[in-house]
């Protein structure tokens, strides 16, 4: 299922996606970085938040998105006749366009990284440090990236739009980041692993087993959620 995936995106478009975004993200955040250079005294961690602050917050969701809705909207050409007709379980697509997209946020989180890298290496000229800990939220933002595809798989199997699908995008971002900021309901700020771990970013905290355990789980529950909605609704389609 994996290589028939393989073979329906169109890498073109999504390069474009997972290349040029990362790039504004990192570049917004390296002028803020630079315009206050005299109060943030940090470099590797000060480039670091200011780098997160605009791609966590306002740009990672929405890439995520893109590629989930890219991905199912080869199907909705076809009016999903590829999967009604095939004797493949309706899962199996689920589960390889997942994979599919979580293999290409990967991709995107690594070159994220290495942007920062070359930002703070050739442009503002710091020395090396131990990466250890960026490396460590890269893969935690990978790893934390899955309730979101599997929401937004299932949200793209019932909305062809691709517009609307970004709006969602937007408005889940906006009710992600007032849950995690919230402070009535502590439970609460960890319904959405992402918004919750750009604002740690953003404040340069180290994130606690007890907190990542519960991100997990939550992660899990959302991951198994609207895999059984998405898979209901292909069957509705049938």
């Amino acid at each position: 299922m994996l290589k028939l995936e393989f073979k329906k995106i169109k890498f073109l478009n999504l390069l474009l996606t997972t290349v040029i975004i990362p790039l504004l993200a990192s570049i917004f955040g390296l002028i803020n970085y630079l315009r206050n250079i005299e109060i943030l005294g940090f470099e590797w961690k000060s480039l670091w938040t200011q780098v997160t602050l605009f791609y966590f917050t306002f740009f990672f969701i929405p890439l995520i998105v893109i590629v989930v809705a890219s991905l199912w909207s080869v199907e909705h050409k076809s009016g999903l006749k590829l999967i009604r007709l095939s004797p493949v379980k309706n899962k199996s697509f689920i589960i390889s366009k997942g994979v599919l997209s979580l293999l290409i946020v990967a991709f995107t989180q690594i070159y994220f990284l290495l942007l920062f890298y070359l930002e703070g290496k050739f442009i503002c000229k710091f020395q090396d440090t131990d990466f250890g800990i960026y490396i460590y939220y890269i893969i935690l933002s990978i790893i934390l990236s899955l309730p979101m595809i599997f929401i937004f798989q299932y949200l793209s199997v019932k909305i062809k739009s691709l517009g609307i699908i970004i709006l969602l995008s937007a408005f889940i971002s906006i009710l992600g980041f007032a849950l995690t900021a919230q402070n009535i309901v502590p439970f609460l700020s960890k319904v959405m692993g992402l918004s919750y771990l750009a604002l740690q970013l953003n404040n340069g905290n180290i994130i606690s087993l007890q907190s990542i355990s519960l991100l997990f789980i939550f992660g899990i529950v959302e991951i198994i959620i609207f895999s059984i909605l998405a898979n209901k609704s292909l069957k509705y389609e049938k």
